[in-house]
């Protein structure tokens, strides 16, 4: 059994289709768009056949094409291929078909061999014996229909230059060029020139004289020898001042306005399928050698640079860059027009009925002007609207109320000629205002005034006018007026909300020198006792008694300076300001195993212009939310709570961080925090930072916000420094 089994595969094996494999021979290099164009038709074809393996080779002959090079080059593919057994070999262009023949049998093995790209094929000598194994495409450019088509383009034509080189492929092609020149020497000014120096080119074309054209066949060396890479050749079909017609389709697209083009993807396209011909064992005596025709091509965008969209261009061009027509844009929704034709019929009686609708909304839409006609009337504001020429389009009847004037009197007119006053109040000539804050006489008063301006446009998103609606904002102002002398008790309101915690402190603070007091009357007594107590041990005990009491009194007058309101503002040390807050609630904070670290840039002292009292109180709100959030997570980890204070100066404003490793602020909190009655504490009362806002914002002129961290929160703090002509009270 298992011999038959391996007689099975010996025979599936012999009789199994070996791979094939294909050479490509590039004349060129990898990277010119006439190689790559080329590789590009051959794959289009090969991709199909995935049992084909196309190896790909470049001989490189654009850059360089010395004797010594090819007998190198020689010695490396008689290496590299004379073992290699290929199937068939597509070459590109002259170069790699002379140098297949040449080596047909040394390094090639006698490989049926399929060209294209080539030029003047019927000039290549090739021997009976090899014509039987060889077939491609031939490259053919159409050098006198594209002076014909020049000359149906370009309107009162002067003079074509055609531009060309001494590589092999233009040498190919010369005599042609020339030939096809001779015949229209009586007709029209022809120059050849392929002598280029690609440095000098521009200046060239720019001492042609006007209604001139340009012919391109090649350019890949000039005169002195020296490669020109494309990026010089796209700057020149780009910046020339005269139309470029070019022969290769590599160059649509790149600045040339067109021309009968040879295509280079067709040139592979071709040859592949040939090779596989070949590889299908079709012979190759068999495979015609084949011409394709070259093609009309046009470039819009240069066709319309240089106005000659309406020129007699051939009826069936390809035109590249051209914008698409109405049936192009809306080519899908046209064919999905026809297939829901029936749904379309339904559309147009929805349409009807749509029309109906309308109407009938029509009748609502002057019912609902006449209701908003009622309501405008009922908003107590002045409200007009006039047009872009400033003439007063509507009003409610309040505006004729402070006028003194009816609708009639004011509609059709402008502010200026009705109300000078209130015109000078909202003038447009100079700048447009949105808002203002104002006062206007009325019946003898000053009122005080809001005024809102908004633009309106019109269907066509043009500016039609402008809608100003007058707010009588008078009793808005008393009661900020009070507000603003209520504020001082608010904050002293909220000090006062921080003693509970102050008291705390104190009641610490005190604990330890009652003790001390304590402890020295019993060693008083004690000695006493033993009756060896001196006149200078009595003073000793009242000394020792007096330090603790100079210190409780020192703890009574930080806090009764703490809480006393700052009358008016005044230049203050932050340094000692921090350091009496600091020793008001030190014993509080340690009582917590809390650290504070502060730290002062370049170690100097900081001053700053305000109410010190309410700087401090500020500052302590902070340091108690602080010490809140680290105890709330001491309630699930343990770990060493730390407030740090870092203070700077940059710009003209004094800036002050305090950051703490708590449980931190939530996100969606962050905008919130400084808001009143807003918190997130269980019997919090929302009070505290909206305060702290309130005095750094208000009374210092500051700013405070969030600031992003990695751990806990931070919260900072930016007063202005004191001008130097600003007025100091100390």
């Amino acid at each position: 059994m298992k011999f038959i089994f391996f007689i099975l595969i010996f025979f599936s094996t012999l009789f199994a289709n070996p791979q094939k494999e294909i050479l490509l021979l590039h004349s060129y290099n990898n990277g010119l768009k006439w190689s790559d164009t080329i590789t590009e038709g051959i794959k289009s074809v090969l991709s199909k056949y995935p049992d084909y393996e196309l190896t790909i080779e470049y001989m490189d002959s654009k850059k360089i094409t010395s004797k010594e090079y090819f007998n190198i080059l020689h010695q490396l593919y008689k290496k590299k291929f004379s073992n290699r057994n290929y199937d068939v070999i597509i070459t590109a262009d002259n170069f790699a078909l002379n140098f297949a023949l040449s080596n047909h049998k040394e390094i090639f093995n006698n490989s049926q061999i399929v060209f294209c790209g080539v030029e003047n094929f019927d000039s290549i000598k090739i021997s009976n014996k090899i014509k039987k194994t060889i077939t491609g495409v031939i490259e053919y450019k159409e050098i006198k229909e594209n002076i014909e088509l020049i000359k149906d383009v370009v309107k009162n034509l002067n003079t074509i230059y055609v531009l060309s080189d001494d590589s092999l492929s233009s040498k190919a092609i010369k005599k042609q060029t020339l030939k096809a020149i001779s015949e229209f020497k009586n007709e029209i000014n022809i120059i050849f020139d392929n002598k280029i120096n690609i440095h000098t080119l521009s200046k060239k074309i720019e001492a042609l004289p006007k209604n001139s054209a340009v012919l391109f066949t090649s350019l890949y060396k000039d005169i002195n020898k020296e490669y020109v890479p494309y990026s010089h050749l796209r700057d020149f079909f780009q910046n020339s001042p005269y139309p470029v017609f070019a022969l290769n389709s590599i160059h649509l697209g790149e600045g040339v306005i067109g021309g009968i083009m040879v295509e280079p993807f067709e040139q592979g396209r071709l040859a592949a399928l040939k090779a596989v011909d070949i590889l299908q064992d079709i012979p190759v005596i068999d495979i015609d050698i084949s011409t394709p025709p070259s093609k009309y091509y046009f470039d819009h965008k240069v066709l319309e640079k240089f106005n000659l969209l309406n020129s007699d261009i051939p009826l069936f061009s390809n035109i590249i860059n051209k914008p698409k027509g109405f049936f192009e844009k809306n080519r899908k929704f046209i064919d999905s027009a026809f297939i829901l034709m029936p749904l379309l019929i339904l559309l147009i009686i929805g349409l009807i009925v749509n029309i109906i609708k309308k109407f009938n909304l029509e009748i609502k839409l002057l019912e609902q002007n006449k209701l908003d006609n009622v309501l405008l009337n009922n908003i107590k504001s002045i409200i007009f609207w006039k047009s872009s020429e400033g003439v007063i389009l509507g009003c409610n009847d309040y505006l004729c109320d402070f006028l003194n004037l009816s609708k009639d009197e004011i509609i059709g007119k402008k502010l200026k000629d009705i109300s000078p006053k209130l015109c000078l109040k909202v003038d447009d000539s100079i700048s447009f205002v949105g808002e203002l804050e104002t006062t206007l006489e009325k019946d003898g008063k000053t009122i005080y005034v809001l005024i809102r301006r908004k633009k309106y446009l019109n269907n066509k998103n043009i500016e039609a006018g402008i809608v100003t609606i007058i707010n009588d904002i008078t009793q808005i102002k008393k009661l900020e007026n009070r507000r603003k002398r209520d504020e001082q008790f608010t904050i002293q309101r909220s000090k006062l909300s921080e003693i509970g915690e102050m008291m705390t402190s104190i009641a610490h603070q005190w604990k330890a020198p009652l003790i001390e007091i304590s402890t020295i009357a019993q060693e008083l007594l004690y000695k006493k006792e033993k009756k060896n107590f001196s006149l200078n041990d009595g003073k000793e005990f009242v000394d020792e008694i007096m330090t603790q009491v100079k210190y409780m009194t020192t703890t009574i007058d930080d806090f009764r300076d703490f809480i006393r309101p700052s009358i008016r503002k005044s230049e203050f040390e932050i340094n000692s300001s921090l350091d009496q807050l600091l020793r008001v609630i030190e014993h509080n904070i340690k009582y917590n195993y809390i650290s504070i670290d502060i730290r002062y840039e370049k170690n100097k002292k900081y001053l700053l212009y305000g109410y010190v009292n309410e700087f401090k109180q500020a500052i302590l709100n902070i340091i108690n939310n602080s010490k809140d959030s680290i105890l709330k997570r001491r309630q699930s980890e343990d770990f060493e709570g730390k407030i740090s204070i870092k203070i700077n100066s940059i710009n003209g404003f004094t800036s002050i961080y305090i950051q703490d490793n708590g449980i931190g602020i939530k996100e969606k909190n962050k905008d919130k925090i400084f808001e009143p009655f807003y918190t997130t504490k269980k019997n919090g009362d929302g009070f505290g930072l909206y305060m702290v806002k309130l005095m750094i914002e208000e009374k210092m002129g500051g700013t405070i916000r969030t600031q992003k961290s990695d751990v806990g929160a931070c919260i900072f703090i930016s007063i202005k420094n004191r001008l130097e002509n600003e007025n100091i009270t100390t």
